[in-house]
Formats: C-alpha cells, sequence, structure tokens
C-alpha cells in the first residue's frame, strides 16, 4: 500500500529547495562581487605603485648626490641599529 506525501510536505520540500537556491544565487553574485572589486583594487594599486617609482626614479635622476647620501645614511643607521 503506497502512501501519498501530504500537500504540506512537499510545500517544506520546496520552499527548503527554493531557500538553496537562493542561497546559492547568494553566494555566486558575492563571490562576483568580491572578485570584481579585487581586480579594480589590484590595478589601483599597481597603477600606484608605478607612479610611486616614476616619481622616485625622477628625483633620484634630478638629484643623484643627494640620493647616494641618503641611501649611505640610511644604511649606516640601520647597521648601526643591527650592533
Amino acid at each position: 500500500m503506497a502512501t501519498a506525501k501530504s500537500p504540506q510536505h512537499n510545500s517544506g520540500r520546496e520552499k527548503l529547495q527554493q531557500a538553496y537556491h537562493l542561497a546559492g544565487e547568494a553566494a555566486h553574485d558575492t563571490a562576483e562581487n568580491l572578485r570584481t572589486r579585487a581586480k579594480t583594487s589590484v590595478k589601483s594599486n599597481r597603477k600606484r605603485a608605478a607612479d610611486v617609482a616614476e616619481k622616485a626614479e625622477s628625483s633620484i635622476r634630478e638629484h643623484p648626490t643627494l640620493s647616494v647620501g641618503c641611501a649611505f645614511a640610511a644604511g649606516w643607521l640601520i647597521a648601526r641599529l643591527m650592533k
């Protein structure tokens, strides 16, 4: 003798499946949003780093003696701190 499932039981199962599906969509959308934001952030930070490097190179070219002096002083200071 086969027993039929109650309509209430099917409704609960359908609701659970819908909730599962919606949760999966939400997780996918959130992951996609984070991926897009990360790519944008990486591009922005690369551009910023390139700009800083360009400014540093320009400054070194304009003032080579000062740059060597600063590098020497920084090295000397680090050596003194490590003793």
